[in-house]
């Protein structure tokens, strides 16, 4: 069983949790779609930052092509809705680069969810954080998870990486918990 499978498994029912919480959300409603937007305005900013400080100089991972704040942001400032306080997102140890790769598997996992929630909205709502995707050179999901498997070779790393994806799931319930 690879990374990608533990992490899967270690993460299982805050997956299950959040995907409730966020489905909850009328995204085809502005009002539901501003709410869903703020929840993660709340969660992303935190993450994003601590994933950025401990990986920010891995090439094969394109962060900075991967970020989605500011797409996000516009989307809140096309509704005219002001962004929220970020939540704080502290990765829990001392294996920094598992623990942000774990972290960074649940934000690129969320693209898919993003993708299938995008469907639900009208033609002019504000869609650039649901659609976001990294350039073809950052090799979107399989990409990320043959980047993630070649980086964390080591099976005794995996539990750090999957105290980082428990961390990002937790930031996410958190904020998905405020605007619910």
């Amino acid at each position: 069983m690879g990374l990608r499978w533990r992490l899967r498994a270690a993460t299982g029912p805050l997956h299950a949790e959040a995907d409730a919480l966020g489905s909850a959300h009328d995204l085809g409603a502005p009002a539901g779609h501003a709410a869903f937007l703020r929840a993660h305005a709340r969660a992303l900013p935190g993450l994003e930052a601590a994933i950025g400080a401990a990986l920010g100089d891995a090439a094969w991972l394109r962060w900075q092509e991967r970020r989605r704040l500011p797409a996000l942001q516009a989307d809140l400032a096309a509704l005219g809705e002001p962004a929220p306080a970020p939540l704080p997102a502290t990765l829990p140890g001392a294996d920094a680069e598992a623990e942000a790769l774990g972290a960074a598997y649940v934000l690129e996992g969320s693209r898919l969810g993003n993708a299938m929630l995008r469907r639900g909205l009208p033609e002019t709502a504000p869609a650039a954080y649901l659609a976001h995707q990294p350039g073809a050179e950052a090799g979107g999901w399989p990409g990320f998870l043959a980047g993630l498997e070649a980086a964390l070779p080591d099976q005794a790393r995996w539990p750090a990486a999957e105290a980082g994806a428990r961390t990002a799931f937790e930031t996410f319930l958190a904020a998905l918990r405020t605007e619910a």
